[in-house]
């Protein structure tokens, strides 16, 4: 009988200094990647109007809604108005809407600047000139549009077009 209770109580504390062990070491925090859940990938990109280079981790502690995109893609094209727009309306809650020209997949070197000055583009914008971007995110199909909590953990990944009123319902909850 005494046995059974000691060997309780040895196996119950071990599994406890094992949650600790894991807790302590961090080892039950996300991972880095690409998908829901993880923390998102850091990179670094020349940025549109010669803003010189910046880092994705330079909007850590805001909501990040991340948008990829190219110029020839009518989903792309449709949508940067209301990016626009979610990007004015919540930027004094801490929101940041980046996008991301995924540039080496565009068919000149000319047309996502051409683009953007068409657009009136106000959004701070990447350009990933070598496809870093695509590869670190495994993108398969534009527009893809990211939305991460102030500490960079990808809550939601859209694939495709999206509008005002979609995102606006997943950021929200966001600022509370």
């Amino acid at each position: 009988m005494v046995n059974k209770r000691t060997t309780s109580i040895v196996v119950l504390g071990m599994a406890g200094f094992f949650i600790l062990y894991l807790v302590l070491t961090g080892a039950t925090k996300p991972v880095v990647g690409a998908d829901q859940g993880m923390i998102a990938h850091d990179f670094t990109l020349p940025m549109w109007e010669k803003e010189g280079l910046k880092s994705l981790s330079d909007y850590e502690g805001d909501v990040i809604v991340l948008n990829l995109w190219a110029s020839w893609c009518p989903p792309c094209i449709k949508e940067m108005p209301d990016l626009m727009q979610l990007a004015d309306n919540y930027k004094k809650e801490g929101l940041s809407v980046l996008t991301v020209n995924m540039h080496k997949f565009e068919r000149t070197k000319n047309d996502a600047p051409a683009f953007m000055e068409e657009q009136g583009i106000t959004l701070p914008t990447f350009f990933d000139m070598d496809g870093e971007v695509a590869e670190l995110y495994q993108v398969t199909a534009l527009p893809t549009t990211y939305i991460m909590d102030r500490d960079m953990v990808i809550l939601h990944v859209i694939t495709g077009e999206v509008n005002y009123e979609g995102l606006e319902t997943l950021i929200k909850p966001l600022f509370k």
